[in-house]
């Protein structure tokens, strides 16, 4: 009965039953309650404090059994009708006040008259009225003909014991003292109490850590709007959510009590700038406790922009006007360093959106495609989108919606409409706001679809895979790599090597952690003469686990302009990060990691920032960097020792055995003439870079091809046409290079 739950329901409670919670005499005795004792109530991440009491089950429902509470007690700790609460018994008790401060924040409509209230207000306590009080409790003391006034508990000292942590319950006693606050100003501060501002995690997918993080924050701002309303500044990658979030906050405030600032209404002069500023804070200071949004702040107050520097000391002012009043200022933006220094110190509250982990894509794609996929499909899908966001789903889910329609179109679907389909006021939406699905219709059914009439398949979103790429990578990633360790001959050792490195981490982090090697990785240089498939590798690696892949040729990071090649490396690391598990794959290493006793300050001020992203005081996690060079010798020696490349791969010309296995992979589907031995050209080609043997290949379809076109000889390959081109082809692969090689290896260097 622990994980029960119970909705909350009205309860018809005056001001003695304020705090009782009342339960069905069945879950009383599940939860081990009786009637009277002290029962914890847990809503999300809010926790009350009620008394047990026995009521009745009206709704008939075993499985959302009802709890009925006072509006006074869902008051005191924000708890909302028709959501769900868990129940257990409290170890708490119910302590004497010895006093209890309280604030007359009676609204404007009530009517009253000029007698003692302070004298009701003790009568509506004493003389057994009121069973129990709780610091946040907002009550009416009536009069008659209709006369009420309201009072807020602000704060309640007990005899002789310690404060209890949490809430808590108290009564009054003969004892107890009343001290009364003249204050009609403090409305607001019970307003702010009441007022639910609070996210509903239910209504977004891919966010459920980060909202209740965000509610923590913003429940304890509840109540202290006036002494800390620090504002809030969410930051991220496009299609995060900084947006959605933002409009699930003005909901929560309501229309009247939201006011927005838009980049696009600050296109005027400083001065007209500065006037839209002071009117949007001014009206929201007429309208306390309130909010006031603020979305894209890194282009109204863009870091390094010399033009909006008024702007940014406009809002800089603005800002500090509402200090110690009930405005929320909460904004969003790129990132924070994307917005002007002067802004910054105004937002104590940050909050970094990520790019969601597979477990947060697989809520937003439950979100988006509901029944219209199974689990596992779905689970599938979330598996192998790293570095998707929110928006990235739903182009996925879209370009697999155009997939299913064109693939019912073909098994004779005729009809199709695109018009979204109807939601209802609860439908949740995700990062992106929600997803409007399609419906198909064939002309013999003019009836509304099932649910499988509209289904998604895994080969409709493998047709989405193909084409859809991540946000983050979109500017640098490459094709998915389609090299397989079959496409590299001799690459067995090659692949168990690399199963150690990569697959070890991924498939078996149990037994890992199970010998203390929870930090389980290392970076990879891959070195060799040219032409010995090191990029070949790399991108077979990615592609047999499923990585997200960068490739950088390392001359194409520097820059003549100062920063700019710092920057570059920077930005890679970052967004390698952002879309983990990926690798970095550095073509050219030597390019940017030349032995600083060569000289060159350039290359330097690279070299530095390479070797800080790669072993600096964030450890990169989910990050796997390899390297390709023709030349190891030159390499620092800070990038070589462990921390940074960890594993040194030799990828030494092909032996025999390797170079009949590229001959074989090269002739796939060609047909040979009977004389033709590959073992035998195999032992010619000695010496020799695959990438050379690849080459003799084609110079011998070449050769085949040239009399099929002109209808002359075989057409076949035959082992004249590699007579021919190897004779035509010279090694590239000196013994100087390869003497190199051995003294890089004979400094104890792995290989």
């Amino acid at each position: 009965m622990a994980d029960k739950q119970f909705t909350v329901r009205k309860a018809p409670a005056g001001l003695r039953e304020a705090y009782r919670v009342f339960l069905d005499a069945g879950a009383l005795t599940k939860l081990g309650l009786a009637t009277g004792t002290l029962c914890e109530v847990h809503q999300d991440d809010l926790v009350g404090i009620g008394i047990a009491w026995r009521g009745s089950d009206s709704s008939n429902s075993p499985k959302n059994p009802p709890v009925q509470m006072s509006e006074i007690m869902r008051d005191t700790f924000s708890f909302q009708l028709g959501k769900n609460v868990r129940i257990q018994k409290s170890t708490q008790k119910i302590t004497e006040a010895a006093r209890i401060e309280l604030i007359d924040v009676t609204p404007s409509e009530y009517e009253i008259d000029s007698g003692s209230w302070q004298h009701r207000c003790m009568t509506a306590l004493f003389d057994d009225n009121c069973e129990a009080v709780a610091v946040g409790m907002t009550f009416d003391v009536a009069a008659k003909k209709g006369l009420r006034k309201r009072y807020f508990v602000e704060h309640i000292e007990s005899h002789g014991s310690a404060p209890q942590s949490g809430p808590a319950l108290y009564t009054v006693g003969d004892s107890t003292e009343l001290v009364f606050t003249q204050g009609m100003g403090n409305r607001n501060t019970e307003m702010s109490r009441q007022l639910n501002i609070r996210l509903d995690a239910a209504r977004i997918g891919g966010l459920q850590a980060q909202i209740e993080d965000l509610n923590r924050r913003l429940t304890a701002l509840c109540g202290e709007l006036q002494d800390r309303n620090a504002g809030i500044l969410l930051h991220g990658y496009e299609g995060t959510g900084k947006t959605l979030l933002l409009n699930e906050l003005a909901h929560s405030f309501g229309r009247e009590r939201t006011f927005r600032l838009f980049a696009r209404q600050l296109l005027g002069t400083a001065s007209g700038n500065s006037k839209i500023i002071d009117s949007t804070f001014g009206d929201a200071s007429a309208s306390q406790p309130s909010v006031i949004i603020i979305d894209d702040l890194h282009e109204m107050a863009a870091s390094g922009d010399a033009l909006l520097k008024p702007t940014a000391a406009a809002l800089s002012s603005a800002i500090d006007k509402v200090q110690g009043t009930s405005v929320l200022v909460v904004a969003a933006a790129r990132s924070i360093s994307s917005v002007q220094s002067c802004l910054i110190p105004h937002f104590l509250d940050t909050y970094e959106l990520p790019i969601p982990d597979a477990a947060a894509r697989l809520q937003i794609m439950k979100v988006l495609l509901g029944r219209r996929a199974t689990e596992d499909i779905l689970k599938n899908v979330a598996a192998r989108t790293h570095g998707f966001t929110g928006s990235d789903l739903k182009i996925l889910v879209g370009t697999a919606n155009v997939a299913a329609l064109k693939r019912h179109i073909d098994e004779g679907w005729v009809r199709v409409d695109l018009r979204p389909s109807p939601q209802s006021e609860d439908t949740s939406t995700t990062l992106i706001d929600g997803a409007a699905h399609s419906r198909v219709a064939s002309l013999d059914d003019r009836q509304e679809t099932t649910s499988n009439d509209s289904n998604i398949t895994m080969p409709d979103l493998e047709v989405a895979l193909a084409k859809v790429r991540p946000t983050a990578l979109r500017e640098i990633i490459l094709e998915v790599p389609k090299v397989t360790w079959d496409d590299i001959g001799g690459s067995e050792t090659l692949k168990a090597r690399f199963d150690q490195i990569i697959g070890w981490p991924l498939y078996h982090a149990g037994v890992l952690a199970e010998f203390n090697r929870t930090n389980w990785q290392k970076s990879v240089l891959l070195y060799g003469p040219p032409g010995c498939s090191k990029t070949m590798t790399a991108q077979a690696v990615a592609n047999t686990y499923g990585l997200n892949f960068l490739a950088v040729k390392g001359a194409e990071l520097l820059s003549m302009y100062v920063g700019e090649s710092e920057r570059a490396v920077r930005e890679i690391f970052r967004k390698a990060k952002a879309a983990a598990p990926s690798i970095i794959f550095f073509d050219e290493i030597d390019a940017v990691g030349s032995s600083r006793d060569a000289g060159g300050n350039g290359d330097l001020h690279v070299l530095t920032t390479l070797l800080n992203e790669m072993d600096g005081f964030t450890r990169l996690k989910g990050v796997q960097v390899m390297a390709a060079t023709n030349k190891p010798e030159s390499l620092d020696p800070a990038l070589l020792r462990p921390g940074r490349f960890d594993a040194h791969f030799y990828l030494a010309p092909p032996h025999e055995d390797a170079r009949r296995d590229i001959i074989e992979l090269q002739l796939k589907g060609i047909q040979r003439s009977s004389g033709l031995d590959t073992a035998m050209l195999a032992r010619a080609m000695d010496g020799f870079s695959g990438a050379e043997v690849v080459g003799i290949c084609d110079l011998a379809v070449e050769a085949v091809i040239a009399r099929a076109i002109s209808s002359s000889g075989e057409r076949c390959v035959t082992a004249a046409d590699f007579e021919a081109a190897i004779g035509a082809s010279s090694r590239g692969i000196t013994g100087e290079m390869l003497e190199v090689y051995d003294n890089f290896r004979a400094r104890g260097k792995r290989a």
